[in-house]
C-alpha cells in the first residue's frame, strides 16, 4: 500500500470513518465519502450493482411523492 493511501486511510479513521460505531460520526463520514465520489468520478462510473440499487431507490423515492 502506498504511503499516500495509508495516510489518507489513517486520517479518515481518526476523524470520520463511514463505518464508525458512533452514529453521528458514521453519518458525517458517509456524507463526505459520497461528496468525494461525486467530485472525483460521478455516479455514472459506479459498478452495475450500485447503479441498479440506485435506480431502485430512485423509483421508490419517486413513488412517495
Amino acid at each position: 500500500m502506498s504511503q499516500i493511501r495509508r495516510n489518507a486511510i489513517d486520517t479518515i479513521e481518526a476523524l470520520y470513518p463511514a463505518d464508525s460505531a458512533y452514529e453521528g460520526t458514521a453519518e458525517v463520514g458517509e456524507k463526505l465519502l459520497a461528496q468525494a465520489k461525486r467530485e472525483v468520478q460521478g455516479w455514472r462510473t459506479e459498478p452495475t450493482e450500485i447503479l441498479i440499487r440506485y435506480a431502485q431507490l430512485c423509483v421508490q423515492e419517486d413513488a412517495r411523492e
